[in-house]
This record gives C-alpha cells, structure tokens and sequence, in this order.
C-alpha cells in the first residue's frame, strides 16, 4: 500500500491540542437494525473508509456511533467536530442533525470535506464551495477514492485556508468591525488628551467623520435600504438568480427597496478615521470584478468622507479607467459618488432633509 504520510499539523485548539490524526464523520445514522443505519454504515466502511486507507494519509475515521463512553453524547460529537483534524459531512437528504453539526464545524474551522449522493441535497449557500458527489458503485467508489486524495492533498499543503461562507467573510467583518473600535479610541483618546491639555476646541467642527456618517444613515433611511449580513447576497429578479459580494474592504452592500421589490444596489464605505481614498478605489475594482460576472446587474459605489475633497475629478476619473477592465456592456452599469461634505448636503437637499 505504500508509506503511509503524516497528516500531523501543530496547530492548537482551547485544550491546547489538536487530533491530527483524527477524521470525524458527519452523516445520518439512524437506529441500529434500520435501512437508514445500514446504508450509511456501508458508505462509512465500504466507501469512506478504503478511501483513506489507500490516500497515503494516515487517519483514524470515527462516527458518533462509534463513540462508546458515558456521559453526554452531544458534548462527545461537539467535542470531536471541534478538535478533529478532517471532518466529512455527508449531506445526502439534508438530515438536519448533520447541517447543525456542520455549522458548528464551519464556525470553529477549517478542514471540512463535503460530500453528498445528490446535488440537489447542496443547499445554495455552500454551492460554491467543492463538494464529492458519489455512489455506491463500484466505479462510484474507485473516483471517490481519487477525489479524497486530491483534498488530502490539499489540506496537507494548506492547512489553514479558509473552507466555508462562515471563515471566508465572518473574518473580514470581524477585522472592520475591531477596525472601527480601534479607530473610534484612537479618536476618542485625541479628544480627551486635548481637552486635558487645553486645547479642545470650543466649538463642535462643522463636518466630523460620525457626523457624515449620521447624516448619510438618514439617507439610507430615507431610501428604505437594507444592509445585507453575512448570509445575505443572493437575489432573484424575475427567473433570473445573481449573486452580489455581500462586503469588501469598508464596502457594504445595501439593497433598495420600493415596496416588495428591489429598487437597486449601493454599496457603501463609511470609514470612521481619515479615508484613503485610492484604497477605497482598488476594493471598488475587486467588487466590479465580481459584480460584472455576467450579471445585468447596476450597483453605485459611495464613499462618505469628513473633508472636502479638491482632488474629486481625478478619482472619478481613476473609477472609470478601472471601467475599462470589464466588458463594456457592463461598464454602464457602475456609478461612483464621492460624498464630501457639499455633496453630501446636495444629497440632502434633493431628499428633503434639509432646505
């Protein structure tokens, strides 16, 4: 069968330790003498486990039923889907046990392999993610065999990458959000060394970065968008479905709505310290790159920023050379507005909120 490769890794968990070498199994299983319990017993041993067998990885393959000590039986599945090295979820007929476990796997960490007898059962949020259609054929067996090792492989090389919706975006919404924190004590400790030193200012300035901010979420208000969180993105107009980053960078994205129906798409970058705006404009190119992906779809960029700025007509027009890098049938379908003060107030004006 050939040398058998270690799958070891040192990474740590909260006990401090990692089961390398362990791969956790989520699948239906079913009371022991049921038609449910014994087909999904043969996938685990006639296909799951030969597979491994001849990947040249060494793991030891368990299943909750194969846990045998007292004590909670939840707190032995949840305590193997956390430390376990590989975990496979087996989705086939979407057993709702399975996809609670799932999502607790996908919460903690990388290193899930989906696998499933049907499509059909790959709910749209983890379509885009690589999942092993198989049967129980004997061909089926032989090209599962083949697609467990690719993943093996994978892994091995890249033990940490990001494998599901949760660590793909929760990550960078975590990094704005303590971005933003950081940003608003940094600004509030300025404000309190200036006061203790006497040299606060006496008077509230005209336009500050939160004042933008709480004078554009009235626009928003206004406008009746809705922000769209971190399983949010999908849409569905007339038989068409499309898919829309659902942040990048500062960006978020909101939805307009005029009654039951969508009236368009902004996405919006409100940064509490002081802009960037070229970076501002690279993360604008990354989402018209994915908003362009063959979708007839118009989205406008907004940038609200603290200070005016002298130098708008020269990143507009930075916006519409990033333009030419997408097929030109879409290009119409990008706005950019760099909302400083007076442009934020002509906003207003239109809108009402102010005369």
């Amino acid at each position: 069968m050939g040398t058998k490769i270690s799958a070891k890794k040192k990474t740590a968990n909260k006990s401090g330790t990692v089961e390398e070498n362990i791969c956790f199994v989520i699948s239906p299983i079913g009371k022991e003498g049921t038609e449910l319990h014994a087909k999904f017993k043969e996938v685990l041993e006639y296909i799951i486990k030969p597979a491994f067998d001849e990947s040249g990885y060494k793991y030891s393959i368990i299943r909750a039923d194969d846990i045998n000590r007292s004590g909670s039986f939840i707190n032995d599945i949840l305590e193997n889907i956390y430390s376990s090295h590989i975990v496979i979820a087996d989705l086939t007929g979407q057993n709702p046990n399975v996809f609670y476990e799932l999502g607790v796997r996908h919460s903690l960490r990388p290193r899930t392999i989906l696998i499933s007898q049907n499509l059909d059962d790959i709910p749209s949020d983890l379509r885009e993610y690589r999942t092993i259609i198989y049967d129980t054929s004997a061909k089926g067996a032989a090209t599962f065999k083949k697609r467990i090792k690719t993943f093996l492989q994978e892994i091995n090389k890249e033990p940490e990458r990001p494998d599901n919706p949760v660590l793909d975006r929760l990550g960078s919404v975590v990094e704005n959000k303590l971005s933003q924190v950081e940003a608003e004590r940094d600004e509030l400790k300025n404000e309190i060394t200036k006061i203790l030193s006497g040299k606060a200012p006496k008077t509230p300035q005209s336009h500050t970065s939160s004042n933008a901010r709480t004078r554009f979420r009235r626009i928003l208000e206004l406008k009746n968008a809705e922000k769209q969180e971190i399983f949010g993105g999908r849409f569905k107009r007339g038989d068409k479905d499309f898919t829309l980053p659902r942040e990048q960078g500062h960006f978020s994205l909101f939805s307009l709505k005029r009654g039951k129906s969508i009236d368009g798409f902004w996405y919006v970058s409100m940064p509490i310290s002081e802009v960037n705006i070229d970076e501002e404009l690279s993360d604008i190119r990354v989402l018209i790159e994915k908003c362009s992906q063959g979708q007839d779809v118009s989205c406008n960029f907004i940038v609200v920023v603290e200070n005016n700025i002298s130098a708008k007509k020269s990143y507009l027009k930075k916006f519409e050379q990033m333009k030419e890098h997408i097929p030109e049938e879409y290009r119409k379908l990008f706005i950019f507005n760099l909302l400083d003060p007076p442009e934020l107030e002509n906003w207003e004006k239109e809108l009402g909120l102010k005369v």
